[in-house]
């Protein structure tokens, strides 16, 4: 049986102590699932797609940018104390539509219409879905082939890629019954998304990220939803750098929402800080 990465995650601080020991950690993992045979005799090229990069941007549609702006902010006025709380710069995209910038804003449980959610689902079923996930993400990153005995390669970099994006999760948030297409459930994914932006942007404390599961939502239609309702928004706020945000499927289709992840630093550099 595959070690759980949930139980991986509880085994680790809500934030890993730092990008070294996320690496190092993986790195063990990766020789102790090699000495177990697993890894080997898949073919090059078979590692499962990746959930960042180039392989995870959904395919964006050519729009007329201030349409499209126009649209979006319209369509979502209230949020925009909230929206004008988050830009930073004058010289984003969406000034002209926010107004003024650096709000400031009540944010905690009872705020509304945005508020603070809890970081891990109570409900037993949602839980299950939660362990559900992990236990495909994790059979994803032995999915990846890495052979011990060679120079790290695109398949070990894939390995510590995919597995330090899982390592930086501390929230997470089922959504059991949205599958989209109503007006109430793209409002209640809307506000999960942008209330977990503001979460992460309010703590500010970087290599952190939310992660949100709707095993009933389409991939292709939650790519879509991604895309137009919270990557290109972020983009015109000026604070698209600060996150990266993917939609896959690990067993359950998901967002995430990574603030300000870390680089893999250089190893030789730490051997000869070492020496």
């Amino acid at each position: 049986m595959l070690f759980p990465i949930v139980c991986l995650l509880s085994s680790m601080p809500l934030q890993a102590s730092s990008a070294f020991a996320q690496k190092t950690f993986l790195r063990r993992n990766s020789v102790a699932r090699s000495a177990a045979g697993q890894g080997f005799g898949i073919p090059p090229g078979a590692a499962p797609r990746k959930t960042y990069g180039r392989e995870s941007e959904p395919s964006r549609d050519v729009i007329d940018l201030e349409s499209a702006m126009t649209k979006f902010f319209t369509a979502r006025e209230e949020w925009m104390p909230l929206f004008r709380t988050l830009a930073v710069d004058t010289a984003c995209p969406a000034y002209d539509y926010l107004g003024r910038i650096d709000e400031q804003i009540d944010f905690h449980e009872e705020s509304t219409p945005w508020r603070r959610l809890k970081a891990i689902p109570e409900m037993e079923e949602d839980r299950t879905v939660l362990a559900g996930f992990l236990d495909e993400a994790q059979k994803s990153l032995v999915g990846i082939p890495v052979d011990e005995t060679t120079d790290d390669d695109d398949d070990d970099l894939q390995f510590v890629e995919e597995g330090r994006r899982f390592l930086a999760l501390s929230r997470f948030h089922v959504m059991r019954g949205n599958h989209g297409g109503s007006v109430e459930n793209i409002d209640a994914l809307f506000s999960t998304c942008w209330n977990e932006i503001m979460e992460l942007s309010s703590v500010a404390e970087g290599h952190t990220g939310s992660l949100i599961m709707l095993p009933q939502y389409e991939l292709s239609d939650l790519r879509r939803f991604t895309d137009m309702n919270v990557l290109q928004p972020l983009e015109w706020l000026g604070i698209g750098s600060n996150f990266e945000v993917s939609s896959f499927q690990r067993g359950s289709p998901a967002i995430r929402l990574l603030y300000k992840l870390s680089d893999i630093p250089d190893l030789s550099e730490k051997g000869n800080e070492d020496e």
